[in-house]
């Protein structure tokens, strides 16, 4: 716990007392279909996918969110059920807490593992196939009950992304779609037992179904697909997530959608599920 919290706090120090680049000017924003939207991890972004768009400095976001997963083999039904708040600070910097509530199969519930994140957009977009950048940092704390099952880690997990993201202004017929992709390394728990570490991805893409004319950029509505998972070197461990999604961005952000994890060990069956989210921005 204490090498996550170093390395995110590590990360905030750089980012604010250090200097941005020339072409970096600070608390521009970059274009963003999506408003401010919170994603499960509580960074903006897609459902699952972050985005390297950052919150506005001193704008805050709350978010809830409700995630059920069902599995045969082994037989287990999952229903979190997460907190997510962010701050957007000066120079490009987003801090986000996710709480999340678990109930497994049974009458194992309680709270899970907390996670604190922190990203820095270090890049804008430039022009259509140039990509906004950023990096993020997210700390996993071991406050799940470990008696019930809802420990994911023994001491500390910590994960370094880099974050891209695009919009794609198709002018003048007035649509526009956002790509996105992260990217990064997870290790837990060095030099214990539970010691895992593994690669992770995600990407997807929103698709607006109402436009704007006046701002092709800013949909109120938008279908989302996209698909994650993680990948350990040398083994069958690998596990995929495809999440097709429906997102409205209004006042209140509204985001719903299905799940299908497929696993690459053997006896484990495919999973099914469902998420639904609902976030507000506070200017």
């Amino acid at each position: 716990m204490r090498g996550s919290l170093w390395g995110c706090g590590v990360l905030v120090v750089m980012i604010l007392q250090g200097g941005l680049p020339a072409w970096a000017a600070e608390d521009e924003e970059a274009p963003n279909t999506l408003g401010a939207s919170a994603g499960l991890s509580g960074l903006t972004g897609l459902a699952i996918t972050a985005s390297a768009h950052t919150l506005a400095p001193w704008t805050a976001t709350a978010s809830g969110a409700v995630i059920y997963t069902d599995q045969q083999t082994p037989d287990q039904q999952v229903l979190e059920g997460r907190a997510i708040v962010g701050l957007g600070l000066p120079r490009r910097v987003e801090l986000t807490a996710t709480v999340p509530a678990v109930r497994r199969s049974g009458a194992n519930t309680g709270l899970g593992d907390v996670r604190l994140a922190g990203k820095w957009r270090f890049l804008d977009q430039r022009e259509s196939l140039w990509p906004a950048l950023a990096l993020a940092a997210v700390a996993t704390l071991p406050t799940g009950q470990q008696s019930k099952g809802l420990r994911t880690v023994q001491d500390y997990g910590a994960e370094i992304k880099l974050l891209a993201s695009a919009e794609i202004d198709f002018t003048p017929d007035f649509y526009a779609i956002g790509l996105y992709f992260d990217g990064g390394f997870f290790l837990q728990d060095s030099g214990q037992p539970t010691e895992d570490k593994y690669g992770t991805f995600a990407l997807g893409a929103a698709l607006p179904i109402l436009m704007l004319e006046s701002n092709p950029l800013a949909s109120p509505l938008q279908v989302m697909l996209e698909a994650s998972g993680t990948y350990k070197r040398g083994t069958e461990q690998d596990i995929y997530v495809f999440t097709p999604s429906l997102r409205y961005t209004g006042p209140v952000t509204a985001t719903a959608g299905f799940q299908y994890t497929t696993f690459q060990e053997t006896g484990i069956d495919d999973a099914i599920g469902a998420v639904i989210q609902v976030s507000v921005v506070f200017p």
